[in-house]
C-alpha cells in the first residue's frame, strides 16, 4: 500500500473500539489498562467515561439448614440473591501525549484499573436475620444468626453481604522512536482502598466480619517496545505492568469474638482463653496488611487492511496471573486456622485471565467511522470467589467516532456481555451458591484531540 493510506484519520477510527472495550473482566479487572493513545502520532488528548450494568445472580445453597456443603454433589439450588451488581459501576480514563521531536515521546495517562461493587440482598444466606441457622463448627448444631453476631437485632444495622473496591492509578510515560521501533515506560503511581462486610449464614462463625481497607498510595512501573509502518497503519505494541504492593492499615471485626461464645472460638484456634493472648483478643483489632495488585502484560496490533475499503483490524490480547492475586487480613486470616492449619485469605483466585478482542473498524468520509468488535474473557477459575460469582465472558459490540473539526472528535461505543456460569465458594473451598445465565452491557463515550 502506498503513502495514501491515511492513517492519521483512518487509525483514529479505532478510538471507538477503545470506548466499547471498557469492560467487566475477570478478577477484579476494569479497565484493562490501556496506554494505546500513547502511541498516536503528534500531540494527542483523551477522556473516556464507562457506564457499566449487569445483571449478576446466584442461588444459595439450599442443601441443609445454614447453606454450605463441602462440594459441589451436595449443592442444591436455593433463594435467589438477586441482582448483586444492581448498582451501575462508573469510572473515567484520561491522557495526554505529545512528540517533543522526531524521536521522544512523554505523556501521562490516568485510569481505574481495578474495582467491584457488589451486594446480595433479599432473603438468602448472605444476607443477615434473626433466627436464620448458622454453623459454627462442623459437628455442632446450628445457632441463630444473631447469637454470632448481635448486630443483627440492630433495625439500622446493614444486613447485606457487600464490598467495594476502587483503584487509580496514573502512569507517566517516556518513548523514543528509531527506524520504526519505539521503547517505552515509566512510573506508575497507583491508589487503592476497599471495604468487605460478610452477613449471612453462608459464612458460618465469620457472619458479621467486616474490613476496613484503609487508603493507599504506592508506586510500580511500566516498560515496553513497538514497531510501526506508516505506509500501511501498522502498530503493534507489547507492554508490561508491574506488580504493586500496598502496606496499609486494615481495621476488621470478628463479632463472634465479642459473644458469650469467644472463649469456644478461642479454644478452637488453640489460645487459652485465660492466657495473656486470650484476654487481650477482642471482636476489633487494627493491623497491617499488603494487598499486592497483580501484573500484567498487553498486546495491541492493527493494520490497514484495504486502503479501497479504508478498512482498518485490530487485535487486543491481555493477560493477568489473577492466580498470584490475595487478599489475606491478619485477623480472619489468624482465625481461619482453626479450619486450615496455614491459614485462608479472604479473596484469592485458581487461574490467570486472557482477554481477546478482535476488532474491524471502516472510515465512511472525512468526519464518520464506525467499529464492531468481538471478545472472550477466560475468567479466574471455577469455583470463584461468593462475592464475585461469574466465569469469564463473551462479548460483542462497537461504536462510532465523528470528527467534529479536523482535531476534535467524539466517539461513543457500547458492549454486550454473556458471562459464564460460575460456583461460589468460600476460601476453604465449601461451596455456598450458583450462578447461571448472567449478562450485561457497557456503554462509553470518549471526547479526543489529536494535531500533527
Amino acid at each position: 500500500m502506498s503513502q495514501n493510506f491515511p492513517i492519521s484519520k483512518l487509525t483514529l477510527a479505532l478510538i471507538t473500539l477503545s470506548a466499547a472495550s471498557l469492560t467487566q473482566a475477570a478478577g477484579l479487572d476494569r479497565s484493562g489498562q490501556d496506554i494505546k493513545g500513547f502511541f498516536n502520532p503528534g500531540t494527542y488528548a483523551e477522556i473516556d467515561y464507562a457506564y457499566i450494568d449487569t445483571d449478576v445472580s446466584a442461588h444459595d445453597n439450599a442443601a441443609n439448614d445454614y447453606g454450605i456443603t463441602d462440594d459441589e454433589s451436595g449443592y442444591e439450588k436455593g433463594s435467589s440473591t438477586g441482582n448483586a451488581t444492581e448498582d451501575a459501576y462508573t469510572f473515567a480514563r484520561y491522557g495526554v501525549k505529545t512528540d517533543i521531536n522526531e524521536k521522544f515521546s512523554i505523556g501521562v495517562f490516568y485510569d481505574e484499573p481495578f474495582g467491584a461493587e457488589v451486594e446480595y440482598k433479599g432473603d438468602n444466606n448472605f444476607v443477615a436475620a434473626e433466627g436464620k441457622p448458622t454453623l459454627v463448627r462442623p459437628g455442632l448444631p446450628a445457632i441463630p444468626n444473631e447469637q454470632i453476631n448481635p448486630s443483627v437485632s440492630d433495625a439500622d444495622y446493614d444486613k447485606n453481604t457487600n464490598v467495594s473496591v476502587h483503584t487509580e492509578s496514573w502512569t507517566g510515560l517516556l518513548g523514543f522512536k528509531s527506524n520504526g521501533f519505539q521503547v517505552f515506560g515509566g512510573p506508575v503511581m497507583q491508589k487503592v482502598k476497599a471495604d468487605v462486610h460478610l452477613r449471612g449464614p453462608a459464612y458460618g462463625p465469620l457472619t458479621g466480619y467486616d474490613a476496613n481497607v484503609n487508603s493507599d498510595t504506592d508506586f510500580g512501573w511500566v516498560a515496553g517496545v513497538g514497531y510501526s509502518i506508516p505506509e500501511i497503519a501498522l502498530k503493534a505494541n507489547l507492554t508490561y505492568r508491574s506488580e504493586i504492593d500496598h502496606e496499609t492499615d486494615i481495621g476488621e471485626r470478628i463479632p463472634l469474638l465479642g459473644t458469650g461464645l469467644k472463649n469456644a472460638a478461642l479454644s478452637q484456634l488453640g489460645i487459652p482463653p485465660n492466657s495473656e493472648l486470650g484476654q487481650s483478643i477482642g471482636e476489633y483489632a487494627t493491623t497491617k496488611a499488603t494487598v499486592t495488585t497483580p501484573e500484567s502484560v498487553n498486546l495491541n496490533f492493527e493494520t490497514g487492511l484495504s486502503e479501497k475499503y479504508q478498512l482498518l483490524g485490530m487485535v487486543d490480547v491481555r493477560w493477568v496471573p489473577w492466580s498470584d492475586f490475595k487478599i489475606v487480613p491478619p485477623f480472619y486470616n489468624a482465625y481461619s486456622k482453626a479450619s486450615v492449619e496455614e491459614g485462608l485469605p479472604l479473596l484469592s483466585y485458581e487461574k490467570d485471565q486472557w482477554k481477546v478482542d478482535v476488532g474491524l473498524a471502516k472510515r465512511f468520509n472525512e468526519k464518520l467511522a464506525g467499529s464492531f468488535v468481538v471478545g472472550y474473557d477466560s475468567g479466574a477459575g471455577d469455583p470463584v470467589s461468593s462475592l464475585g460469582t461469574i466465569e469469564g465472558f463473551y462479548s460483542v459490540g462497537g461504536g462510532v467516532k465523528y470528527n467534529v473539526t479536523p482535531e476534535w472528535a467524539v466517539s461513543v461505543g457500547g458492549k454486550y456481555l454473556k458471562f459464564g456460569d460460575a460456583t461460589g465458594q468460600l476460601p476453604n473451598g465449601s461451596i455456598v451458591s450458583k450462578a447461571e445465565d448472567n449478562d450485561g452491557y457497557i456503554a462509553g463515550v470518549k471526547l479526543s484531540y489529536q494535531s500533527q
